[in-house]
């Protein structure tokens, strides 16, 4: 051996500074088994949790169908009465009823300006007799064979009558008739 190896060994023997370190008591080490059973309980817990989440959306399914059908029948008989008041605001029909009450049309028309309030015109009284065509009552217009059953089928819900076999079968017109889009 040469000079400079044994001095590097003799090195190495005296200034061993290297101990061993005694383990922490702090550090735990779970055991073997608990993780695979942690593991399990979140899974458990999630497909429960799943399990309720979709038991609920089917319940509020159900609940949105049932609305759905009450709003699409709301929604016809909203039009039948639209369709009604339409029929019974025509002109025709505003002149038929004001002449049932016993008004008359003024021929003499005046003119109201409305931000003065000021009225033009002469007022005049009418005796009902001065023009023959405005004072004769005016011809009903003719209603569709459906919208006469369902006048006849409103007037016997207000009456708490019975609806008669032949308006209730023979009325062609369905529900998606009522509809607008």
């Amino acid at each position: 051996m040469s000079a400079l190896e044994t001095q590097e060994l003799s090195v190495r023997t005296q200034g061993s500074s290297l101990r061993s370190i005694p383990q922490s008591k702090s550090v735990r080490v779970l055991p073997t088994g608990a993780f695979p059973i942690l593991i399990l309980g979140l899974l458990a817990g999630g497909m429960v949790g799943h399990l309720l989440l979709q038991t609920r959306i089917q319940e509020q399914g159900f609940e949105l169908a049932a609305l759905q059908t009450q709003v699409d029948h709301l929604s016809a008989e909203e039009a039948m009465w639209r369709a009604t008041l339409d029929r019974q605001s025509t002109p025709t029909q505003l002149a038929y009823a004001a002449a049932q009450l016993g008004m008359v049309a003024n021929p003499y028309s005046n003119i109201l300006v409305l931000p003065t309030g000021e009225v033009l015109g002469a007022q005049k009284p009418v005796k009902g007799n001065e023009v023959s065509i405005i004072s004769a009552a005016p011809i009903l217009p003719q209603l569709t064979p459906a919208e006469e059953m369902a006048d006849e089928a409103a007037e016997a819900i207000d009456e708490d009558v019975e609806v008669p076999e032949e308006a209730a079968s023979e009325d062609e017109t369905t529900q998606e008739d009522w509809v607008q889009p």
